[in-house]
């Protein structure tokens, strides 16, 4: 067995930018970030976990304004299919309801079982953090390959403020005469509730215009422009000194299909079934092609909310006992024209999702102070989802040949007529449909407990025992289709496992500003199902995805803290990765467990405050992320291995893993001005570099990305009443960037390399102005 070097570390300490809300004096260096990534507020830098931490103004003087931007700022962080997540070139890949997330997300010391919930507009948000490897222990449910753990503002006590922020940007329209426009406005209101209790509520609405162009017919409807609102009030009550009681409300909304299903056609294979339909919208595929059309309807409705309360006691010597309840929701519903044509290929893809979750997490801390410091708990989480989806269409074939010979569905032709009639008529030439619930049970005992044997020398070590109980009812192709992609039957599964996920290390402070720190882990993510059978008597199981982890990280201070270098290095393997790839014989996208996947790497960090009102902060990943062993893997049209030919599938053993860019940069400079009045004026540029990244498994010629180069730059002025203003532009040189790159499965079951792209709202330049008010 190869012997692996594993390091970790580093985190890149929040982009510490010299912005107008920060109130340390930068005269002493880079300011110390405060993070959460042990469930405890400790200095980042005597923290020994791989992350990046972004503080909330840096996230607002960047605009970065929902967490598939934050990817913009941490290196190790990348975005793919349906704006999922991946970390250290290793993510689901595979943006379906019935699995975790190897990516996990928090809201608050809450983990959201699903991506949906993660959606929606930064507002009040005190830190980001990219949590880099497994994190198994303290988070909630488990996560094999990283975390992002979202952290607002708590009500401040004996204090009224308010906060406006109003951004408005244009956006290029490639093949369109119009610009796209958007509008993003927040607001937050601190309002004191007598001594000891204080509430606030946060305020958003946007509108954000696409910068793909439609040219799709009129009559159904299409709701392209992505529409985002919500609510969100928190009260904090000190019932005593030693006792607080934490409540948020939330509710939010988000329409349209805008930077998310508007796709378009990056190149047309030979004998593409695809290609009469596109000639006659008018459409010429290509890497710059931002238009597509559709004549059966684009349209997203996402509703989600909940509720959460935390009581916490503190005692006198230091030991916190808290406990913090949750109900997360959301309501989906969307219809998108799959074919991206004015012509019915597959005209419905719908979708409608009801999805609940509760948890309930209780846990004991010990006093920080002490040479014995950690914590132990207990979590339950619940989950039920009820979905029904289809995706149907006439191939293109005229409607008035569906209820006529051959076209007849489950029934012979008529006798005596001529030409022969059908009994039984489709409702599409070709199609799926399925209905599924399932059911999510987790329980947890936690544990991580760290020992200073020296002042220098601290030993930390964890575990957490995990059961998981699934079970689902899947009720498929019940529609009628002259073609149906699947079989249609009824299939009822449960399963239940336990697992032991664990971490081990230690650090060492070699100087006042200088630890070092290794550790070993394993991480793990819980079973799932697919949401397709292939027989009635299939197995629908995915099974649990498991990583083990090996880390070494520094993390120094020079200079007075006027220079910070982080440094890490990682060897994570994972087995049974759970990825999605084309079924060719099943015609379908299926869920399926990679054998194993490498990864490895670097990660580094530099900020320094070279002198008063400078900071320039920069941070890289160099990755190695590959399958180790993938025999079944779906192969490419055109794909020359041998085993193509006969079964449809090869072995990926030595294939980078989807979303693995080899080298990744994110650079930040940025100079305020010092001056004697009220008026401060800054400056600021970033640049995010990125190799060239592929989106499929079996890295598919076509699915490659060239070298990415984002140049973004800001001017403005801080006043001291609390008012801000600036201009901004990101992707300044307009460099077109898709998000993902696939193959249409159409032509890709009939082997043919056709293939679709999607374009973010960063994947053209935006020029924009933003005004805060704060008082």
């Amino acid at each position: 067995m190869r012997k692996a070097l594993l390091f970790v570390g580093a985190s890149l300490i929040s982009v510490a930018h010299t912005a107008y809300a920060q109130e340390a004096d930068q005269s002493e260096g880079v300011t110390d970030i405060v993070v959460t990534a042990q469930r405890r507020a400790e200095r980042l830098q005597d923290v020994p976990v791989s992350m990046t931490a972004l503080g909330g103004d840096s996230l607002k003087s960047r605009n970065l304004n929902d967490l598939t931007q934050v990817a913009l700022a941490a290196p190790s962080l990348q975005v793919g299919n349906d704006n999922s997540f991946a970390i250290r070139g290793v993510g689901t890949q595979a943006f379906a309801t019935t699995i975790d997330s190897s990516v996990a997300t928090a809201l608050d010391d809450v983990n959201l079982g699903r991506p949906f919930l993660t959606q929606g507009l930064f507002n009040d948000v005190e830190r980001v953090e990219v949590l880099n490897g497994p994190q198994g222990l303290l988070f909630g449910k488990n996560a094999s390959a990283g975390l992002l753990n979202v952290v607002s503002t708590r009500p401040k006590l004996g204090s009224f403020g308010s906060e406006t922020n109003l951004e408005l940007n244009n956006r290029s329209t490639p093949g369109s005469d119009a610009q796209a426009w958007s509008v993003i406005a927040r607001q937050t209101v601190n309002i004191p509730v007598g001594d000891t209790a204080a509430l606030r509520i946060n305020g958003t609405y946007s509108v954000e215009e696409p910068g793909t162009n439609f040219v799709g017919t009129g009559g159904v409807r299409n709701d392209l422009d992505r529409k985002q609102y919500g609510v969100r009030a928190k009260y904090l009550q000190e019932i005593t000194p030693e006792l607080e009681l934490y409540v948020i409300g939330e509710y939010a909304e988000s329409h349209g299909v805008a930077g998310i299903y508007d796709r378009t056609y990056r190149a047309l294979g030979e004998g593409s079934v695809n290609e009469a339909p596109l000639a006659a919208s008018g459409i010429v595929a290509g890497d710059k092609n931002f238009t597509f059309a559709g004549d059966g309807g684009y349209w997203r409705n996402l509703k989600l909310g909940g509720a959460q309360a935390s009581l916490s006691y503190t005692a006198d010597s230091g030991l916190v006992v808290s406990n913090i309840f949750a109900w997360k929701f959301y309501n989906f519903d969307a219809q998108l024209d799959t074919d991206f044509t004015n012509s019915n290929g597959a005209n419905i893809n719908y979708s409608h999702a009801d999805y609940d979750q509760f948890s309930n997490e209780l846990r004991v801390a010990l006093p920080a102070g002490n040479r014995l410091t950690g914590q132990a708990g207990l979590y339950y989480f619940h989950s039920t989802i009820d979905q029904r989806s289809q995706i149907a269409g006439n191939n293109y074939l005229p409607d008035f040949l569906l209820p006529t010979f051959p076209f007849c569905v489950g029934a012979a032709a008529v006798p005596g007529a001529f030409p022969p009639t059908c009994s039984v008529s489709n409702d599409y030439f070709l199609g799926r449909d399925n209905r599924y619930r399932m059911k999510t049970e987790s329980y947890a005992a936690f544990g991580q407990l760290t020992y200073a044997l020296t002042d220098a020398l601290k030993l930390f070590a964890g575990g957490r025992v995990t059961r998981d109980e699934i079970s689902i009812d899947l009720d498929q192709n019940r529609g009628a289709y002259f073609v149906t992609l699947g079989v249609p039957g009824a299939i009822a599964q449960s399963y239940g496992h336990t697992d032991f996920s664990w971490r081990t290390g230690g650090q060492y402070q070699l100087a006042r500003d200088a630890m070092i720190y290794a550790s070993y882990g394993r991480g793990y993510k819980g079973p799932g199902f697919n949401d397709t059978g292939a027989t009635a008597t299939t197995s629908l199981l995915v099974k649990p995805e498991k990583s083990n982890t090996a880390e070494i990280g520094a993390k120094t201070s020079w200079f007075n803290r006027r220079l910070v270098v982080n440094a890490s290095l990682f060897h994570t393997k994972f087995k049974n990765y759970q990825t999605q790839s084309l079924d060719t014989q099943l015609q379908s996208f299926v869920v399926q467990n990679a054998a194993s996947v490498i990864s490895k790497g670097v990660e580094l960090t530099v900020n320094a405050n070279p002198f008063r009102g400078l900071s320039i902060n920069g941070s890289a990943t160099f990755l190695s992320s590959k399958f180790k062993d993938f025999a079944g893997a779906e192969c490419y049209p055109g794909q020359t291995d041998a085993s193509c030919a006969t079964s449809g599938s090869f072995n990926a053993g030595g294939k980078r893993t989807p979303t693995a860019p080899k080298f990744t940069s994110s650079l930040l400079a940025s100079y305020e001005f010092q001056t004697d009045g009220a008026v401060h004026p800054f400056i600021e540029g970033n640049w995010y570099h990125r190799t060239p990244i592929n989106y499929l498994i079996n890295q598919a010629p076509g699915a490659t990305v060239p070298t990415t180069d984002l140049i973004g730059a800001s001017a403005g002025v801080r006043i001291d009443n609390g008012m801000r203003l600036s201009i901004f532009c990101k992707n300044c040189t307009n460099e077109y960037n898709p998000n993902f790159i696939g193959l249409d499965s159409g032509d890709a079951i009939s082997g043919i390399a056709t293939y679709q792209q999607q374009f973010g709202f960063d994947s053209v330049r935006t020029i924009g102005a933003n005004i805060q008010f704060r008082f």
